[in-house]
């Protein structure tokens, strides 16, 4: 086999591999997480703009 042709496979299930793992649904624990991840970032964004607006007064 010429190294083109072995490249060539290689490149071929790479590829395949990469979409079959793209195709994949995201776990719902992966999902739970940033879930907490956004509403604690809300919640750090809430208390900074109540200690900015308190700094005002």
């Amino acid at each position: 086999m010429t190294p083109e042709g072995t490249e060539g496979q290689i490149a071929h299930k790479l590829r395949s591999f990469y979409l079959s793992v793209q195709e994949e649904p995201i776990p719902q624990k992966f999902l739970d997480l940033l879930e907490k991840l956004d509403l604690a970032e809300q919640r750090e964004r809430s208390a900074v703009k109540q200690r900015v607006g308190s700094e005002d007064l």
